[in-house]
C-alpha cells in the first residue's frame, strides 16, 4: 500500500502531473487549492440535498448535475495540474446553460435580478458560498492566465459555474418556501 506521505514536499515544493516542481506557493497550485475548497464546498451542497428528506425527489436532478459537476471540477483540476490526458470537457459549459435556463424558466415570474441577501435556507447559503469560493477560483485562474496561457473554455466554465450556483439558491429558496431579502440602498 502506497503511504498517503512521500516527503517529497517537505522543503515547499511539490510537482505538478507533469513532473515540473514548483513551490508550493506557486499561482498554479493557489488554483488548485482554490479549486479543491470549492468542491469540497460542493459536496457540502449535496449532502444538503439528501438530508433534506422531505424535498429529496425535488433535488435529485439537482444534485446529480452538482455530483457531474463536482467530476468536471476533478478534470479541470488534472488540466491544470499539467495532465498530458485528462481535460475539462468543452461541452459542459453548454450543459450549464441549458441548466441555468431550465431553472430560470422553472422560477418564471419569481426569478430574482435584483441582489438578495445571501442565505434564505441552509442549502442556499451553502451555495452563495460556494459561489464566493467560485468567483476567487475564477480570480486566481485569470491570475494564472497572466502566467501561462490556459484555454479560454476554462474562464467560460467558472464563469458559468457561478452564474448556475446563484440561480440554483434561488430555485431552491423557492422550492423551500423562503421568502428572499432584498438588498437596499
Amino acid at each position: 500500500m502506497k503511504k498517503v506521505y512521500t516527503k517529497t514536499g517537505d522543503r515547499g515544493k511539490t510537482a505538478l502531473i507533469s513532473g515540473e516542481r514548483l513551490p508550493k506557493n506557486s499561482q498554479v497550485f493557489e488554483v488548485l487549492g482554490t479549486l479543491d475548497e470549492f468542491n469540497a464546498s460542493l459536496g457540502l451542497v449535496v449532502l444538503s440535498f439528501r438530508e433534506h428528506a422531505l424535498l429529496t425527489e425535488i433535488f435529485a436532478r439537482e444534485k446529480e448535475f452538482l455530483l457531474d459537476l463536482q467530476n468536471e471540477l476533478f478534470k479541470l483540476g488534472a488540466e491544470i495540474a499539467a495532465s498530458p490526458k485528462v481535460k475539462l470537457e468543452d461541452v459542459f459549459v453548454s450543459k450549464l446553460e441549458k441548466e441555468i435556463d431550465f431553472l430560470q424558466n422553472d422560477l418564471g415570474e419569481h426569478w430574482r435580478y435584483k441582489f438578495v441577501l445571501p442565505g434564505g435556507s441552509q442549502i442556499s447559503a451553502f451555495l452563495d458560498l460556494a459561489r464566493t469560493i467560485c468567483r476567487r477560483l475564477e480570480r486566481r485562474l485569470v491570475s494564472l492566465d497572466n502566467e501561462r496561457d490556459i484555454r479560454e473554455v476554462i474562464l467560460q466554465f467558472v464563469n458559468r459555474v457561478s452564474d448556475y450556483l446563484y440561480t440554483l439558491r434561488t430555485w431552491v429558496n423557492e422550492q423551500l418556501k423562503v421568502e428572499e431579502v432584498e438588498f437596499e440602498i
